[in-house]
């Protein structure tokens, strides 16, 4: 959306639409008939010079539910919020009324990896990327339980009498981790270095990988070259140089064993819909002590004002909350001095919690910061046009 067309859009929607004030704003009453279980609006900061807009989705709306969404349907690659929200809709069973930016990860193209997550996804049950930030993770179970516990991922690969512990799901190898499982979810190939390890072609296993996997593997074939096609029914397993244990020599074509992969505490392994983000914002009710305390160290606070110490600068931001009773969709937007400043992350948290959130996760910002609604753009992202991201938050209606 063009920045005048989005400019007759908020007036439109200041003339029609209910404001009423709050202590540290006012709130705009925006799309009134989207869903009974669903209240989207503008709400004016007007302790700083702030723009927020906010989707609460009542928990207890049986055709509300909340998803996530890889872009272009894999790791690699990038795709915009409204593309993503778009291609779920064309499934036909649901569609998406609210979309926002969702997790972390390498956007720029570093060695062919430009669209790997670094935070957790599972998508429609699949395990798709493990946690890495434990503590800020956000899950639905199949029925309907909300999770924001810390949450890790245990896997292995037994091969003969040995055991070969993985690190990770779908990773880069930059990112320090020595044994990778890669699925067809990653893209067609590895990206791996010829020098750097050997990999293994996992044939026999069953797809999707979920959050509880134990199934059996034959090995295909090994390669030092590096970069393997990653075939549509199997896997591959790659395994650094620096990796000494015993098991590595045991991997030979026309062996097998046993692939495992579960989360813990044990009720992750239930999650339908989940997300990472980086950092946790609010836990029982409480803002993160780190915050508050750097909050109250700041020797001069000043509105606005960007800074090196990404936790005080004002900047976009998005962020996933909810309570007993609703789930939150929150972008901040900013770097706009005569229209909208952004927030500190300690700014954000007293927001949320200033909603009704008593659990919240924060999740990427800067230009990524967008909300969707019906498909298109609602607020004003930073660089001025829609940015590429690397998967999305949804809120999805029955189409019923």
């Amino acid at each position: 959306m063009q920045l005048k067309q989005w400019f007759c859009v908020v007036i439109v929607l200041l003339c029609h639409f209910p404001v009423w004030a709050d202590a540290g704003g006012k709130r705009t009453q925006l799309f009134t008939e989207l869903s009974p279980g669903l209240n989207v609006y503008r709400y004016d900061w007007d302790v700083e010079t702030c723009v927020i807009y906010v989707a609460e989705m009542s928990r207890n709306d049986p055709t509300l539910k909340f998803e996530v969404a890889l872009a272009n349907a894999q790791v690699l690659g990038k795709e915009t919020v409204r593309s993503i929200a778009k291609r779920r809709s064309e499934r036909g069973d649901r569609s998406v009324v609210v979309a926002v930016n969702g997790g972390f990860g390498v956007l720029g193209d570093i060695r062919g990896y430009g669209g790997v997550l670094e935070s957790l996804h599972i998508q429609d049950g699949e395990l798709i990327t493990q946690p890495t930030d434990t503590d800020a993770c956000f899950g639905v179970t199949e029925s309907g339980e909300y999770l924001s516990s810390p949450v890790q991922m245990k896997a292995n690969i037994q091969i003969g009498t040995h055991t070969l512990d993985i690190g990770s799901i779908n990773q880069r190898r930059l990112d320090g981790f020595k044994v990778i499982l890669y699925t067809p979810r990653l893209g067609e190939t590895t990206h791996t270095n010829r020098r750097r390890g050997k990999e293994v072609l996992l044939d026999g296993i069953s797809l999707p990988l979920t959050p509880k996997y134990d199934h059996t593997y034959k090995v295909d074939s090994v390669s030092s070259n590096g970069n393997s096609k990653i075939p549509n029914n199997g896997a591959v397993l790659w395994i650094s140089t620096q990796v000494k244990d015993a098991s590595v020599s045991q991997f030979v074509p026309g062996t097998g064993g046993k692939l495992n992969v579960t989360l813990s505490p044990a009720e992750w392994n239930k999650v339908q819909h989940a997300i990472g983000g980086r950092l946790r914002l609010v836990k029982e009710g409480k803002i993160n002590p780190m915050l508050v305390e750097k909050h109250q160290k700041e020797k001069k606070h000043v509105p606005g004002k960007r800074s090196q110490e990404l936790h005080l600068s004002h900047e976009p931001r998005t962020a996933l909350g909810y309570n007993d009773d609703t789930l939150f969709l929150v972008v901040a937007d900013g770097r706009q001095p005569k229209y909208s400043t952004g927030l500190t992350l300690y700014e954000l948290s007293s927001i949320l919690i200033d909603l009704g959130a008593t659990e919240a996760i924060n999740l990427d910002g800067g230009s990524s910061s967008t909300f969707i609604v019906n498909g298109e753009i609602v607020n004003k992202p930073s660089g001025r046009s829609e940015r590429e991201v690397l998967n999305a938050v949804l809120i999805t209606k029955d189409n019923n």
